[in-house]
């Protein structure tokens, strides 16, 4: 689900949040679904979820296993929210969670902000099923 975006403020953050996962739309998706499809067939344990006729993919999984595009931008945990790994948004992370909760889905297990963008559904438990990402 996309959500209109919150006013935010953004600074770098001094120390990267390690990498949790990884986001893209639009063109950029498709590459990140190639990647994806690619590692999974390789053996990497990933799991994801995507917009609506695949507009967006978030992919989960462990640093070393996480698929890569140009474009892309990779995610970390902050107070129960991806956001940015380079990146620290104000008001902080943990403030935001339950207003976003309630502008997204109540059963929103996963919320991923990003500048101008707000990415929400529910989390992927099982790992990646390739049929389900195929375009």
């Amino acid at each position: 689900m996309n959500v209109p975006p919150l006013p935010l403020r953004w600074r770098r953050r001094d120390a990267p949040l390690p990498a949790a996962a990884v986001a893209a739309w639009a063109a950029v998706a498709a590459e990140l679904r190639a990647d994806t499809l690619m590692r999974v067939a390789a053996g990497a344990h990933l799991r994801a979820c995507a917009g609506r006729e695949q507009s967006w993919l978030l992919v989960l999984g462990d640093p070393a296993d996480l698929p890569w595009a140009d474009g892309a931008v990779y995610l970390g945990w902050d107070g129960g929210v991806l956001v940015p790994t380079l990146a620290q948004p104000w008001p902080c992370a943990d403030l935001l969670r339950e207003p976003l909760r309630r502008r997204t889905d109540q059963r929103a297990g996963l919320i991923a902000l990003l500048p101008g963008l707000v990415l929400a559904g529910p989390l992927p438990q099982e790992p990646l099923d390739p049929a389900r990402l195929a375009p």
